[in-house]
């Protein structure tokens, strides 16, 4: 990179100023200049918003900037950047975003990159655009998909699917995404949502702007070949429709309205004509000739509007100016100049050190480093001893001895760790992340050569970093300091735990993943369902909350609370032991508990009339369950005695069990067992279709006679559920990948196929001899949907990993690793290898055609909104205080947007762990664990404003060691069903009337509900939370402002006077909003938060008595 030194450094200046004088045109050139001494051309062109440089991207990815300086630009700052064509530039305050085909990067204006960022799925960037939040930009692309990052952390945050591509943004309220199919689409800057879309030409776009109320695009039309439109059109965004257009008989290519004069667009042909015409008059158009080498390829409008660049293909560019003194940008930062640098003069004798001759950077490993094979840690040096210690010292035999003048403390280290030497698998809290403000943290790091080579020698014996158990670090902020974006960068929600039994998270990730069962659940929390603990309705809750969080971090409490209630799951001894026994397997645990829960779900879901929700003739006259239609393998299983009397009997089971080979004359090892050998297929055959020999009573004979049992597949089921059970090295010997073969013994795709008689083949798919192949009644073609892992390399932390294929299309492949709140993509490789640390536990085939199968129409679609309306309760007392008033039938919101505000109380359930440290400070192991107790929604409008519609008490069958009267108001007694005198409701009641207020759009008011909601264990998008903690809230000040306080200073009320009520705090936090909407529109909000922050101060935030 080269920074600015001299007004005419590598730059050719051709200043024609004096022949502009002469001009009698008001737009003259003013300079022309090459950008690079190769003649490579000119890609993108960008104007500095912040200060007076002007960008330039080149076909080479190499960006050049240039300062104004006195109506001249000069060579300010040149690196590359990429390693393809520079498509956009943006400039913020914070540095320089520029994109290319296959990356985005930010860089500070002198050439510094702060971070860059390549995905490993869109490889094909088009464009980019700010949204309303600042600290966000979308991207899109050649893929039907928008990427939203976040530019602090340079890490994606979000993924967009859209029904097209995106090759051009622009944003002013809305952002305006232009298509290669001649589409534009207008898109909320928060929910990223399409609010319309016009069709503005035939072929693809060339450029559009927006400016007030006017869409000005340019483009093709499709007329035999695709030809450039001759003319600029324009469309009214209010009406959707195209107004006069601009005729412009060379074609534009690029168009920009004019930053100081609305109704001024300037448009660019690639021949180099220039056009200034009014939108208002479409007739008075100014022409002008740009006098280029070659085409023009890039084109920008400064912010003040006085100065116009051209670039060209071969490399040179245009500065076109309407007055003598113009500038950039309004009010520009100054520019950071660097002055020539003096080189040191080093004089060289027979009597120098070579350390005066510099060294080259360099990547690659010098040959002068020791191999790895060679180097080892030997830890630590021992402490040194202090000085003032060592001069007082006596010796008695080798024992030394000294007085400790209490400067020193006992079993203290006073060593300290390098700052710069920081643990990358492990995040700092976003409170430290907050106070350092250090970019380098954020910026993606490319694994070093060696590195990548050690771990690839060492992946059979320690596995990767992400495989390895994580855990929840708590600082004195409580759980909500944990950075969980730290681990998962996707859009795909993970679950954290700190919760007993989390061990199900693996199999809640996959039970998501599966759209029929999914379906199925939703559709069930429709409906009125009065069973207190249902897991049906908590899974149903968990598959809404996951969807809604796109990638923030989930928690499955409540349904894990359900789950501890059921007595069969206890029998079944399928609840983790706390604390954690080193030698409970995990892979045991899930698999029994993988037999337990679809069982649980066909009888909470099995009705007397069930529908035919799979369609299948098999299935017609036949009266299923919705989990039997989806899960069930209906096996017939018959008792043959010698007297060929038999007993038949059908069952209907959701798990298969593997069962290996018996009777290995030697043991089993990788180089004893060869693809040849057993197969998976054959291993899952032998599993279905059984037959062995025992003593079994007949009913014919009257006694116990050697019997045949065996076992047939009665029909092909639509989802695999197959327990692995490995249990020992023998069963894990199958599973290990063969390294001679290069394969893997578990296959991606299967085909089972019913012969006749009822016997069964299965055979690994074959891409060539099976491409014709159907899926029909005898035939079944299933792909690999999910696989468990139990993690053993830690013994004292041994875990479980699902990998889960989250593509809907059964031809491509999309796999992501879910460990717990860490979640990854992965290749399929990996999830078909396993080594000795990687323990199948379970595996999940699906038929390719479920999804077209399924018939939702039968599934119960409207929604149960009767517990909005009608009372119930478990109290047994009789005179109730009655504190809300429910909605009526009519007042039930028919759309989104109804304001309500909210608020929670809750209780202690666990106390906090904490241990003291040998220096006498105090750490959080572990967090209280809450329980919701009250909850109290009040209406945000209508003619019944701030009445409560719901103020529920919540019945608690958990034993409760803190009420936290003082912060709650709630007492002893107020949650038992015997003694209260409150309206008291199991939790899933109130929880169902949470979520389905979410569900219809409604708006939650509040003061802190990010922790409200938390521990109410619900997800509500950012878009439904008006939060008055942030809204009066200056992140500089690192203060948020108490409830009380706002209450005391904006409504003049002094509210928790002696404890807290939830009815108080949420109708205090709605009319603090109403005073902020009038604040607001009174223009006066910036100036009375600052005045709240100075008396604040003053007082030391307590209210005066």
């Amino acid at each position: 990179m080269s920074f600015l030194q001299d007004n005419n450094n590598n730059i050719n200046i051709h200043d024609l100023s004096l022949q502009n004088n002469q001009n009698t045109q008001k737009w003259n050139e003013r300079q022309k200049f090459f950008t690079s001494n190769s003649f490579v051309p000119v890609s993108t062109l960008s104007f500095d918003s912040y200060e007076e440089l002007l960008w330039s991207g080149s076909e080479l990815g190499r960006l050049s900037s240039y300062f104004y300086n006195e109506g001249q630009f000069m060579s300010y700052t040149a690196f590359k950047g990429h390693t393809s064509q520079v498509r956009q530039i943006l400039s913020t305050d914070a540095g320089i975003f520029s994109l290319s085909s296959g990356n985005i990067r930010l860089t500070c204006r002198r050439g510094l990159q702060k971070w860059d960022y390549t995905p490993e799925t869109i490889k094909d960037f088009y464009c980019m655009s700010f949204t309303e939040n600042p600290s966000e930009i979308v991207i899109g692309g050649s893929s039907d998909s928008l990427l939203v990052m976040n530019v602090n952390r340079g890490a994606i945050t979000n993924k967009i699917d859209t029904t097209d591509n995106t090759i051009i943004m622009k944003r002013t309220k809305q952002i305006f995404c232009a298509s290669s199919s001649g589409y534009v689409y207008i898109r909320d800057p928060r929910s990223f949502k399409v609010e319309d879309k016009i069709q503005v030409h035939n072929g693809t776009i060339s450029d559009i702007d927006i400016m007030n109320n006017i869409l000005a695009t340019c483009g093709f039309s499709q007329r035999g070949n695709m030809a450039l439109d001759p003319m600029i059109k324009l469309f009214d965004i209010r009406t959707m429709k195209s107004l006069d257009s601009i005729p412009f008989e060379s074609g534009p290519s690029f168009l920009k309205f004019h930053p100081k004069y609305p109704s001024t667009l300037i448009s660019v042909s690639h021949s180099g004509e220039l056009v200034i015409a009014n939108v208002n008059q479409p007739s008075e158009i100014e022409y002008y000739e740009i006098p280029i080498n070659s085409y023009c390829s890039a084109f920008d409008v400064s912010p003040t509007g006085e100065v116009i660049a051209f670039g060209d293909a071969s490399g040179v560019v245009q500065q076109w100016t309407d007055r003598e003194k113009a500038s950039i940008a309004f009010d520009p930062h100054p520019t950071e100049i660097v002055g020539p640098v003096n080189p040191p003069q080093v004089i060289l004798d027979d009597n120098s050190p070579l350390s005066l001759i510099g060294m080259p950077y360099y990547n690659d490993r010098l040959l002068s480093a020791w191999p790895s094979n060679m180097t080892f840690s030997i830890g630590r040096p021992p402490p040194k001893i202090p000085e003032d210690i060592l001069a007082s010292m006596k010796k008695i035999d080798f024992m030394g001895y000294s007085k400790n003048d209490s400067q020193y403390v006992r079993n203290q280290s006073y060593f300290y760790t390098n700052p710069e030497i920081e643990d990358t698998e492990i995040p700092k809290f976003r409170s430290e992340q907050e106070r350092e403000k250090i970019y380098k943290k954020f910026i993606k790091k490319e694994p070093e050569t060696h590195k990548v080579h050690d771990e690839s020698i060492s992946i059979d014996v320690i596995p990767p970093s992400y495989y390895r158990k994580v855990e929840i670090k708590y600082s004195r902020f409580g759980v909500e300091d944990f950075d969980f974006d730290f681990y998962n960068k996707t859009q795909y929600a993970g679950l954290e735990t700190d919760i007993q039994n989390s061990y199900c998270n693996s199999i809640i990730q996959v039970m998501f993943f599966n759209d029929a069962l999914k379906n199925v659940v939703k559709s069930h929390i429709k409906t009125n369902c009065l069973k207190e603990f249902c897991l049906s309705c908590e899974l149903g809750f968990i598959v809404r909350m996951l969807e809604d969080a796109k990638g923030s971090n989930c928690q499955a409490s409540n349904f894990l609370r359900a789950f501890g209630t059921i007595p069969q799951a206890s029998a079944l001894g399928l609840f983790e032991p706390q604390p954690p026994l080193v030698c409970s397997s995990y892979s045991a645990l899930i698999q029994n508990f993988n037999r337990f829960i679809y069982e649980q779900l066909h009888l909470e879901l099995n009705k007397q009339h069930n529908k035919l929700y799979v369609k299948s003739d098999y299935y017609k006259n036949k009266n299923l369950s919705y989990i039997q239609q989806i899960f069930g393998i209906e096996i017939e299983s018959i008792s043959r005695c010698q007297c060929l009397y038999e007993n038949i009997r059908q069952t209907v089971i959701y798990v298969i069990d593997l069962v290996y080979p018996r009777n290995q004359s030697k043991p089993l090892s990788m180089s004893s067992l060869k693809l040849t050998d057993t197969t998976f297929t054959e291993v899952l055959q032998s599993s279905i279709q059984k037959e062995n020999q025992t003593k079994a009573w007949c009913n014919k004979c009257s006694k116990y006679q050697p019997t045949t049992q065996l076992k047939y597949l009665k029909c092909l089921p639509y989802v695999l559920n197959i327990n692995c059970c490995v249990s020992s090295e023998k069963e894990l010997v199958y599973w290990k990948k063969d390294t001679i073969h290069n394969a893997s013994w578990l296959p991606s795709m299967i085909i089972l196929e019913l012969k006749s008689k009822g016997s069964l083949e299965i055979r690994e798919f074959d891409p060539v001899n099976d491409k014709g192949l159907v899926n029909s009644k005898t035939v079944g073609i299933y792909k690999l949907k999910a696989t468990i892992v139990e993690i053993t390399h830690d013994k004292d932390s041994l875990h479980l990993v699902s990998h889960i294929n989250v593509s809907e299309d059964h031809n491509k492949d999309d796999w992501y690793l879910f460990n717990d709140f860490l979640v990854q993509q992965i290749s399929q490789e990996e999830v078909l290898s396993y080594r000795k640390w990687k323990i199948p536990s379970i595996v999940q085939y699906v038929r390719t055609n479920l999804n077209e199968l399924l018939d939702c129409s039968v599934l119960p679609s409207t929604t149960d909104t009767s517990i909005l309306v009608k009372e119930s309760c478990l109290n047994r007392r009789k005179n109730i205080i009655t504190t809300c008033e429910p909605f009526t039938e009519a007042e039930i919101p028919k759309k989104p947007g109804y304001l309500c505000a909210i608020d929670a109380e809750f209780v202690a359930l666990n106390k906090e762990e904490t241990e003291i440290r040998s220096d006498g400070t105090k750490s959080l192991i572990r967090p209280p664990r809450m329980g919701l107790a009250r909850v109290s929604v009040l209406r945000g409008s209508g003619p019944k404003e701030i009445t409560p519609f719901i103020d529920d008490y919540i019945s608690s069958s958990e034993m409760i060691v803190d009420y936290l009267t003082e912060y709650s108001g709630i007492k002893a007694g107020d949650l038992d069903p015997a003694l209260s005198r409150h309206m008291l409701v199991p939790l899933k009641a109130s929880y169902k009337k949470l979520r389905l207020l979410v569900d219809m759009g409604c708006i939650f008011i509040g003061h802190g509900l990010a922790n409200d909601f938390r521990i109410i264990n619900i997800y509500v998008p950012p878009e439904q939370i008006i939060d008055t903690v942030q809204i009066f809230f200056i992140k500089s000040r690192q203060r948020k402002i108490s409830l009380r306080f706002l209450a005391w200073y904006l409504l003049k009320q002094d509210i928790q006077v002696e404890t807290h009520d939830s009815i108080e705090d949420a109708r205090t936090a709605l009319l603090i909003y109403k005073e902020y909407l009038k604040l607001k529109k009174e223009g006066r909000f910036e100036e009375v938060l600052e005045d709240i922050y100075k008396e604040g101060a003053s007082l030391n935030w307590s209210i005066p008595k």
